[in-house]
């Protein structure tokens, strides 16, 4: 035999051992060096194949380190549409303007405030049909699908001008939800205020109480905890454990799960990556407080900041805010004369590593939002 052997000690580390300190190192470097705020002033737009403007806010390419996500905002010019891809779960909502999308060849039309679900490796392309120019936000799982090696990018037309015939080539919007009964999008005005859920449910259980009072043979074997989970089980929710007073102004249940009280999901089926909720803040508070892995949140109306680890972060509308990928405490404050609304994203990578680990469960360390002066 022509190859020599040399004896390794129990001592000594493979290669292959060393590369994953080393890279444990660098992760742990990474996460606390991450810049917080991506300036959607100071964006860097690019031209792509399928994309007339798009520019990356959150991801590891712009400097932030994360769980394989990214955020981007894009903007379609008057009369033009993006190009037809398809590739894993993608997140949109709609800034400004107004068109359809059309996914899995179905259309689906939109307006600002609209959020929209793509489905894993569904194709889909967007269309622009009013006079301005059109703009959004777009969260995916990208570099995480191409990592682990089943996800896939595939252009399938360019983007480009409308044509003439736009309106009869793609058929009228025939409902929200697809062929499989997943809801696609969801305009603003639909999304559901927790808020008024909340309250809804505590004038129900007062008005109970007080029918219960007057005729004298109060039930008490039905409390209040069984006529919520009966409220629940009728509307095809299942209620999670916190029942503590509301934690900002206004919670708009947008693809669910997250922050909310429930896991009312309004009929989305997002796995990888959703929109939530937009939390709305009034004027002088500042949000809930708790510790938990990456999320990012969307500015979409107003100026505040956030302390997050104790660090002093502002922010105002256009720009992005991550919490980063480990267990970071954080809390949002609107100290100015008017509201603040912020879009709330988070990545489904988060929940399985929860499932693997006590260590990356949520904490909460204050459920209600407080007044400031």
């Amino acid at each position: 035999m022509s190859e020599t052997w040399r004896p390794v000690t129990r001592l000594e580390r493979a290669d292959f051992y060393s590369d994953w300190l080393a890279a444990s190192e660098r992760n742990a470097v990474d996460v606390e060096r991450s810049p917080i705020v991506a300036r959607g002033s100071d964006a860097t737009w690019i031209e792509t194949p399928n994309e007339h403007r798009i520019a990356m806010l959150i991801g590891n390419q712009v400097g932030f380190p994360t769980n394989g996500t990214n955020l981007c905002t894009v903007a379609i010019p008057a009369g033009h549409h993006t190009g037809r891809h398809r590739h894993g779960e993608e997140a949109i909502h709609i800034l400004r303007g107004t068109g359809f999308v059309v996914v899995a060849g179905r259309r689906y039309d939109f307006h600002a405030g609209t959020t929209i679900h793509v489905p894993y490796m569904d194709d889909h392309q967007l269309f622009n049909t009013g006079d301005t120019d059109l703009e959004y936000v777009s969260a995916s799982t990208m570099d995480l699908d191409l990592f682990v090696k089943l996800g896939r990018l595939e252009q399938l037309e360019e983007k480009g001008p409308n044509e003439p015939d736009l309106e009869t080539r793609f058929a009228a919007e025939v409902g929200q939800f697809d062929t499989l009964n997943r809801r696609i999008a969801l305009h603003l005005e639909d999304a559901p205020n927790e808020a008024d859920r909340q309250k809804a449910k505590e004038a129900k259980k007062a008005s109970a109480d007080a029918t219960a009072g007057h005729e004298g043979h109060g039930h008490e074997g039905h409390d209040h905890k069984e006529r919520e989970h009966d409220d629940a089980a009728k509307a095809g929710e299942r209620l999670i454990k916190s029942v503590h007073p509301h934690r900002h102004g206004a919670i708009y249940n947008l693809m669910g799960g997250g922050e909310s009280h429930s896991e009312l999901r309004n009929g989305f089926t997002a796995v990888t990556v959703a929109m939530t909720q937009i939390f709305e803040e009034v004027p002088h508070t500042s949000s809930h407080c708790h510790t938990h892995t990456e999320a990012v949140l969307y500015v979409l109306e107003g100026v505040g900041f956030s302390e997050i680890d104790d660090e002093h972060y502002d922010w105002e509308a256009g720009d992005a805010v991550q919490i980063p990928p480990k267990m970071t405490r954080h809390e949002h404050f609107n100290p100015s004369d008017n509201q603040t609304r912020t879009l709330r994203i988070e990545y489904g990578i988060r929940y399985f590593y929860e499932q693997l680990w006590p260590g990356y469960f949520k904490v909460e360390h204050r459920e209600t939002s407080v007044a400031r002066p």
